[in-house]
């Protein structure tokens, strides 16, 4: 049975728009309603619906969620894939890629990552989510202080089959934990890295229930999931959207079992690049 998003899930305004306050105007309303449609192909699973599936989801009218399917066509925010059914179009991306274009750059980043790994003493990156093909991590960033991507021993093809999966590493797993159950399935539906480490969490289910420790506690640990290496990881977010993570990473022998003082660094980090994704100044300015 299909469950009904409910506003604090959709991330709307108080009032929905059955009982929205009489003194909104009509425009007002239509144009809550269609922020409403718009939010709900980012929740419900999958990637296409129908009309009946998105008015239960919404509380809307059936054929109110019509008519917005067939104006979002004309600009290409909604594609009409048959049988009857809908998905987000290019002109949605375009919304995306446009509103991506704010955020911090690799040039802003890199003073925090260079912090990082001087505190650490390892390698410090930061990844972005990257949703083509399916969601996925993107290099972004990186501090690599006596460190370098040959330092990992891998063939290039197992280092970037690796560096770009959610499904290994402490950065994979603190980025999926911040995405909404439709895109966590996507990730299951990958095939492991071939290189991926004997610490990798191999199994679905278990993986899945993982990812509700990491949001509790504020970031993730790995361990050997790269062969030889572990690393800490934290979220860089958007408001309320993953924008990606922070992850310091070491040789294991070199990794304390005491992970108190790269967890407190990767995560003082994730935090200052939070703040500059939010167009914020940043308030506390690094000291050397």
């Amino acid at each position: 049975m299909l469950s009904r998003i409910t506003p604090k899930e959709i991330h709307a305004t108080e009032s929905t728009p059955g009982n929205a306050p009489a003194e909104r105007s009509g425009g007002t309303v239509h144009a809550h309603r269609v922020m409403l449609v718009v939010q709900a192909f980012t929740l419900l699973p999958g990637t296409d619906h129908g009309p009946s599936e998105l008015a239960a989801a919404t509380g809307l009218n059936i054929a109110v969620v019509y008519r917005i399917l067939q104006s979002g066509i004309t600009t290409s925010i909604f594609l009409r894939v048959p049988p009857g059914r809908y998905r987000l179009g290019p002109g949605a991306a375009r919304i995306g890629m446009q509103a991506m274009a704010t955020t911090p750059d690799a040039t802003a980043a890199r003073p925090v990552l260079e912090r990082l790994s001087r505190v650490v003493d390892g390698f410090a990156l930061l990844w972005v989510l990257s949703p083509y093909g399916g969601p996925r991590k993107a290099y972004a960033a990186s501090a690599p202080g006596r460190y370098d991507f040959e330092s990992f021993g891998l063939p290039l093809a197992d280092l970037v089959e690796m560096g770009q999966s959610l499904r290994v590493g402490a950065a994979g797993r603190v980025i999926a934990a911040h995405l909404p159950p439709s895109l966590v399935s996507a990730i299951l539906e990958q095939p492991l890295p071939a290189g991926a480490g004997p610490g990798t969490e191999r199994a679905a289910a278990a993986f899945v229930t993982s990812l509700a420790g990491v949001r509790e506690s504020g970031y993730a640990v790995s361990r050997e999931e790269v062969p030889g290496w572990s690393a800490v990881a934290a979220p860089v977010m958007w408001g309320r959207t993953v924008y990606g993570a922070v992850s310091v990473v070491k040789p294991s022998s070199l990794m304390p079992e005491d992970l108190a003082l790269p967890v407190a660094a990767t995560t003082a980090a994730a935090e200052r690049l939070t703040v500059l994704a939010s167009g914020d100044a940043d308030p506390y300015p690094l000291a050397g």
